[in-house]
């Protein structure tokens, strides 16, 4: 008997069917999951930045880019993101449109407009309200780490979660 002959013998077997149907529609890529880190194709002449997926709608993924306000999230096709991050990772300079939006916003800030919160405005013990991954959660001043550098603790939460965040992550006092 030829091999194509035991090969479509085979594929009569239900079993045999399931088999490459699974097979099939598994593939060897595994798709991401909500909170994996990856590494995301920002702008095309960039390297890849380092983001957190927030969301899975479909073939897209909605993407916080790490150490970046949240009015930068977007939703990314799969061949932007370029594998998940292993170990440290450099964060590149910020891309041209955030370089430009910054600059906006401490010239404007230069000319005497102001933040929502004033750098420099917290103090350890006090009650502060922080912005991560696109949710706020209640949290403790620790320590004044730096000019504009906070040591928190996210209440509730054990303290492998504290972190020292910027000003632009705190959203108001408690």
């Amino acid at each position: 008997m030829s091999a194509s002959g035991c090969l479509s013998r085979g594929l009569r077997d239900p079993r045999a069917w399931l088999l490459a149907l699974s097979l099939t529609l598994c593939g060897c890529e595994q798709p991401y999951r909500i909170g994996e880190f990856v590494l995301v194709e920002w702008e095309h002449a960039q390297p890849p930045y380092p983001a957190y997926i927030i969301a899975a709608k479909g073939s897209r993924y909605r993407v916080h880019y790490d150490g970046y306000a949240t009015q930068w999230d977007e939703d990314v096709t799969l061949d932007r993101i370029k594998g998940r991050v292993e170990g440290h990772v450099v964060r590149p300079p910020p891309p041209k449109k955030v370089q430009r939006a910054q600059d906006a916003a401490s010239g404007a800030q230069a000319k005497g407009g102001t933040s929502a919160i004033a750098a420099g405005q917290f103090q350890v013990g006090d009650r502060v309200k922080v912005r991560w991954r696109g949710t706020v959660y209640a949290a403790t001043v620790l320590e004044v780490s730096g000019p504009d550098k906070y040591l928190i603790h996210y209440d509730g939460h054990e303290s492998a979660w504290d972190e020292v965040v910027s000003s632009h992550r705190i959203v108001s006092t408690r």
